[in-house]
């Protein structure tokens, strides 16, 4: 299907919607841009034992020490663009205040360019929990999730449907013909419910990825430009698992983001969703939005970006790794949410081993106050 409807506009016109800030961005350190996939509820040996991801491991980096954060998906998907997941325990239609900052706030404050592709969203920033047919959830979407960006009108113009994107790399593969019209620097890429394994299983996921990445890495605006591709998954599927590790892999569009020393190699670092955040921050030196982001035992950088950026990880051993099968409290934990179609899927229970900044931060004020009240 991708690879169709890059052949169909191979002629096209200009985008209608192309990336929102045509100013020249910093050069990456270690890459210039980077593509995120995210697909669903899969254990790691059940990744790893699947011959497309085994065929991909050949020619990437496996993050074999790598974690989500909680239970269920969707405060797994906020936390990956905003460092925190704020409680929330289930997968009711949500949507987190204007006032919370995201990976965008960051990306947009050094002119750098973000796009989210979602698959079956039937429109530019679709605000609706769900479509009729069933393939596409906001709880997979954690832009339009966040109000900062579903309530911005110019940022809404960079939460759209999939059948974009062959539009955009037609755009950033012809600069004569649309000059000026690269690929966002920043790309977050969410399949439907079929083909991110949702409702189906991960042989299904990587039958999609089988036909979706061939076409995307041979493109001339992935070939000719420096872009790390991201493959993860938002959770395991056994809710027992308590370290929650999930199966990751890191390719590149070339040599220089993905040395060939280090294809078809592991990579051992202890890593969490929150990474995806440090190494977008340490690439372009973004800073942090001082939640999990800058969390130094939660979120180390890509050791493949971390060695081009100069920062420096932790070291976690195994026996020190959290609990990450359960929710750490926050502002959003049992709020009664709108709508949802499948009703509760967890309740609140004890925070994680590590704590993050922000609940550090709550517990010091409740403690300050209640010092200052005796």
């Amino acid at each position: 299907m991708f690879a169709s409807l890059l052949a169909t506009f191979t002629h096209a016109a200009k985008p209608d919607n192309p990336p929102n800030n045509q100013q020249q961005p910093p050069k990456g350190k270690a890459f210039d841009h980077i593509f995120i996939i995210f697909l669903e509820n899969t254990n790691y040996a059940l990744a790893a034992s699947d011959p497309f991801f085994q065929h991909l491991s050949q020619i990437g980096i496996t993050l074999t020490n790598y974690h989500a954060l909680t239970h269920p998906s969707q405060p797994n998907y906020i936390a990956s663009i905003a460092g925190d997941y704020y409680g929330i325990n289930n997968d009711y239609d949500t949507s987190i205040p204007a006032n919370y900052t995201t990976i965008v706030d960051l990306l947009e404050s050094k002119h750098l360019t973000w796009k989210t592709y979602q698959e079956d969203m039937p429109e530019v920033c679709y605000k609706l929990p769900w479509t009729p047919d069933g393939l596409y959830f906001k709880k997979h979407n954690p832009f339009v999730i966040h109000e900062s960006i579903a309530g911005n009108a110019t940022r809404c113009k960079n939460v759209v449907p999939d059948s974009q994107l062959p539009l955009d790399l037609f755009a950033a593969s012809s600069p004569t013909i649309n000059p000026g019209v690269p690929l966002p620097n920043y790309m977050y890429y969410t399949p439907n419910m079929l083909n991110d394994g949702h409702n189906t299983t991960v042989r299904d996921a990587s039958l999609f990825l089988s036909s979706f990445l061939p076409p995307l890495l041979a493109s001339p605006a992935f070939l000719h430009t420096n872009t790390l591709v991201v493959i993860t998954f938002d959770e395991t599927e056994d809710y027992t698992i308590s370290d929650n590790l999930v199966y990751t892999l890191l390719l590149g569009s070339n040599d220089f983001v993905i040395p060939p020393s280090l294809k078809n190699t592991t990579d051992a670092t202890f890593y969490t969703h929150y990474s995806l955040l440090s190494t977008v921050e340490s690439n372009w030196d973004l800073g942090n939005l001082g939640r999990n982001d800058a969390n130094k035992t939660l979120a180390n950088v890509f050791k493949v970006v971390a060695d081009k950026t100069g920062y420096q990880n932790i070291e976690v051993a195994s026996a020190d790794v959290g609990v990450f099968n359960e929710t750490i409290p926050g502002f959003l934990t049992g709020v009664p949410h709108q709508r949802s179609p499948h009703g509760p899927t967890s309740s609140p229970s004890h925070a994680n081993a590590f704590v993050p900044l922000s609940t550090s931060c709550l517990l010091v004020t409740i403690a300050f106050i209640a010092a200052t009240i005796v």
